[in-house]
């Protein structure tokens, strides 16, 4: 099974993705290493995470109004 962390098809989607694993990844081992508090690294991860949901929401909002532009009846 080939999977690319980047699909043209699905630029947003993949993107987000990718930013949330490398956020959920990086919050843990900065814990583990002790240069974060486990109360610390929970309200990271919260904050992160709704930083994240805001900016894929952005990303929709703006492919919204572009489209309503740019887009052709078929």
């Amino acid at each position: 099974m080939n999977r690319a962390v980047y699909d043209k098809n699905v630029p947003t989607r993949n993107l987000v993705t990718t930013i949330s694993g490398v956020i959920a990844l990086v919050v843990p081992i900065l814990a583990l290493v002790g240069l974060l508090t486990p109360e610390q690294s929970a309200g990271l991860t919260e904050q992160l995470g709704i930083i994240g949901t805001a900016v894929s929401g952005i990303i929709g909002a703006i492919s919204a109004i572009i489209l309503i532009f740019k887009a052709q009846d078929v």
